[in-house]
């Protein structure tokens, strides 16, 4: 019997992707939030370890940095690109509402009150490559 996994949306995306582009690494790049700080992340998220578990992509390349969010910079770029001048204030009406929409999340990202100031976090950036799967990986 064939073994068919079940993948959320985001992994199928990534799949899919990868599977387009078969003789190139894809890069993913992806922002964690820093826990405790000088540690950095080691291993994968989950969404990306069980595409490596089935066999069904590998990882070419990785490397992880800390830098200040770009996922924080480009949300207040966005929301300040028809302000004139940009303000303190509505630094601190995007920083609320920023703040807000992350409320359930296990780690919320907090931008600094200072203007501009914008969270650090660990970036990772792999290289994927999609594998094809060998029969014995497929079948259960």
């Amino acid at each position: 019997m064939v073994y068919i996994p079940s993948l959320t949306q985001t992994q199928l995306r990534i799949l899919r992707i990868v599977k387009k582009y078969p003789d190139k690494a894809v890069r993913l790049s992806y922002e964690i939030p820093v826990i405790c700080y000088g540690d950095e992340p080691i291993g994968y998220p989950a969404f990306l370890q069980k595409l490596i578990d089935l066999g069904l992509v590998e990882v070419c390349s990785k490397r992880v940095r800390y830098d200040s969010s770009r996922y924080q910079r480009d949300s207040w770029n966005k929301y300040s690109e028809d302000l004139e001048m940009p303000s303190i204030r509505a630094w601190e009406l995007w920083r609320d509402k920023y703040i807000a929409r992350q409320e359930g999340s296990k780690h919320i990202l907090m931008p600094g009150e200072e203007f501009e100031h914008f969270s650090g976090v660990w970036i990772q950036e792999i290289g994927l490559r999609a594998i094809q799967p060998s029969e014995d990986s497929i079948l259960q």
